[in-house]
């Protein structure tokens, strides 16, 4: 993971990241969504101007590599990861993980108890390892698609620190 470099999102990423996040969800979601289901999801970046401003809310953090963005992650509000994407390039490598533990660190900055995200089948398994629990199954419509997430939440007090 130390070959990457992690910052801040600035708002010249936006359409670079509305490609990756378009990857990312046709590639890694395809064992557990259909088509339409990824093809509904991943919409959600076809207005880059729109997707930026969405970008620039609350704490984004890009890991780069070699020029270009390996994955990012959004903290917003203070207690919500809103967003977690890794390029199926740079699948497997710890991204996900390091970006929640970054993540962790700024909820915890600012006074946060708990951490909460609405996650996909597909990155469930990233949040229990990072030690959020499962609260909830539900559905979700996507340009008239219907399409399963997870709400699931961490307790951030001190019993469940991070070493």
């Amino acid at each position: 993971m130390d070959t990457f470099e992690w910052r801040a999102f600035r708002a010249e990423d936006a359409a670079a990241l509305a490609v990756l996040f378009r990857a990312a969800i046709s590639a890694l979601a395809a064992p557990d969504y259909d088509a339409a289901a990824r093809d509904a999801w991943a919409s959600a970046a076809d207005d880059v101007p729109a997707f930026a401003a969405r970008l620039a809310r609350g704490v984004t953090l890009v890991a780069w590599r070699e020029g270009r963005p390996a994955a990012f992650a959004q903290l917003y509000p203070a207690d919500h990861v809103e967003m977690l994407y890794v390029a199926p390039a740079h699948a497997r490598q710890g991204l996900a993980a390091g970006l929640l533990m970054r993540l962790e660190a700024a909820a915890r900055a600012s006074d946060a108890t708990k951490l909460s995200a609405d996650v996909s089948l597909s990155a469930r398994r990233s949040f229990e390892r990072a030690g959020f629990e499962m609260l909830i199954e539900e559905r979700v419509q996507r340009n008239g698609v219907s399409l399963a997430r997870f709400r699931m939440r961490k307790p951030l007090d001190a019993a469940h620190t991070q070493s």
